[in-house]
């Protein structure tokens, strides 16, 4: 193991694996190293999460010869977090590896009272550190005493990274959503690790191309570079049957609903879609020191692609084709006169389109679910 700047690396893993995530080992060397380290595990009792094999040398690695036992938290109270379903996915995960039994999750305002109830020895704290109230030296003073390794995984980055000293005073491990703020961390020891798709939440089947309703589809609060190239593609877009969905939306845009979904009805209507639209944010929150341009991919182009939706990407930079496969899993736009024809060709050749979903479902079940990530934290904090 050692560390070259602010990214952690496996010196027995030399560069990623295809779909890999720079900064920590790729799986397959994670996967080499740990397996010989330890005795295969037994069978999952859990009837929904088969463990991974993965699992059993995970659990020595992490707390001598204990099994490893992880509690999910988020960083910020409930009542201000709108990603609680991104916790419990995580939960899932871990789920996945280790078993239910060694998996626990709590909101932020209760984490004092599951740390000292469960005795975890990997607390991971997912979320934005951006809100002051948040009780974290709490969460770190409980993981303390309990004897257990606190790692933040902060998934917005860059919008909201001047907040980043906040997690790298308290953490042993911080893991960013985002690599172009890899390089930005002053921590020891930090990861990329960008978010991902929930088996349990957003895997659909790959609905044949002339049983979809609609043209096209879009899940996202109204960002004003959304706003903007939709208002564009606006006038190429009539006739087409096009749902866009999400908070902010103005009216002006007809086929647009000031609407949020629930995780698992955003892959219901993606999966109902010829084409799903994956347009990134262009708003910060708490930016100014860097100015950082956001390089990863959000987890909705995860989601869809698991969802079974052959997806239309704008391409705002090129690290996307780390994770698919440009004209077999996915499509890139830079010009919204390109939208209206990726639909037609949709209506076209269905059979493109639909061995491009199952292409991209197929990728995203092998490398991007939310097992893959626990995965990857274990490994890296069992290093």
């Amino acid at each position: 193991m050692f560390r070259e700047g602010s990214r952690v690396r496996d010196a027995t893993a030399v560069g990623t694996a295809p779909g890999g995530i720079e900064g920590v080992p790729n799986e397959a060397s994670v996967s080499q190293a740990l397996i010989s380290a330890a005795f295969a595990c037994s069978a999952s009792s859990d009837p929904v999460f088969p463990r991974s094999p993965l699992a059993a040398p995970v659990r020595m690695l992490l707390k001598g010869t204990s099994p490893a036992k992880v509690l999910v938290v988020s960083t910020s109270p409930d009542a201000v977090n709108h990603n609680v379903p991104i916790r419990d996915a995580l939960r899932d995960g871990f789920v996945e590896v280790l078993g239910a039994a060694a998996v626990r999750a709590s909101p932020l305002e209760l984490a004092g009272e599951a740390i000292a109830g469960f005795s975890p020895s990997l607390v991971v704290a997912l979320g934005s550190v951006a809100v002051d109230a948040a009780p974290l030296r709490g969460l770190a003073r409980s993981a303390r005493r309990a004897g257990a390794r606190l790692a933040f995984w902060l998934h917005d980055d860059p919008y909201e990274f001047d907040y980043a000293p906040k997690a790298e005073a308290l953490a042993d491990h911080v893991f960013t959503n985002d690599r172009w703020a890899l390089p930005h961390y002053r921590h020891a020891a930090v990861s990329h690790l960008p978010l991902a798709a929930c088996r349990r939440t957003h895997d659909r089947r790959v609905t044949p191309m002339a049983e979809r309703p609609l043209d096209l589809f879009f899940c996202g609060a109204a960002f004003p570079n959304r706003i903007a190239l939709l208002e564009r593609a606006q006038g190429s877009l009539s006739g087409y049957r096009v749902e866009v969905r999400g908070a902010g939306w103005p009216a002006a845009l007809p086929f647009a609903e000031n609407s949020r979904l629930a995780p698992a009805a955003m892959a219901d209507r993606a999966s109902a879609a010829r084409l799903t639209l994956a347009i990134g944010r262009d708003l910060d929150i708490a930016n100014r020191r860097f100015r950082l341009p956001a390089a990863t991919p959000g987890p909705r182009v995860f989601e869809a692609a698991l969802a079974g939706a052959p997806q239309l990407c704008f391409a705002a930079g090129l690290e996307i084709l780390e994770y698919f496969e440009e004209g077999r899993e996915i499509l890139l736009f830079d010009d919204v006169r390109e939208i209206a024809e990726a639909i037609a060709r949709s209506h076209r050749e269905p059979a493109v389109f639909a061995a491009m979903a199952e292409r991209a479902r197929a990728r995203a079940l092998g490398a991007h679910t939310y097992r893959h990530r626990a995965e990857t934290i274990l490994a890296v904090m069992a290093a």
